[in-house]
């Protein structure tokens, strides 16, 4: 192989790997979705708790879509459908 050769190789490489490099997800989000999900659900039964239930009921939905199965997710959907049973009685 020629140096010219080697030298278009290696620019190929060196972009095709930098271009790989930024479509790879970022993983800090999936890190945070557990800590992000407790907040939601916090401020849910917080906003529950206030009367604020369109602010709760938005929070919930965050919640729920962070960390379905946390505890303090469960807890918070737990108190929205007492809530909910409560208005409807």
């Amino acid at each position: 192989m020629s140096t010219n050769t080697l030298i278009t190789l290696s620019l190929v490489l060196s972009i095709t790997l930098g271009i790989s490099a930024c479509a790879t997800p970022f993983s800090a989000e999936q890190t945070h979705s557990p800590l992000a999900a407790d907040i939601y659900a916090q401020l849910a039964l917080g906003y529950m708790e206030s009367g604020h239930l369109e602010l709760a009921h938005q929070r919930l939905l965050m919640a729920l879509e962070l960390g379905p199965n946390r505890p303090l997710t469960l807890k918070a959907l737990q108190g929205w459908q007492k809530q909910q049973t409560l208005q409807q009685q």
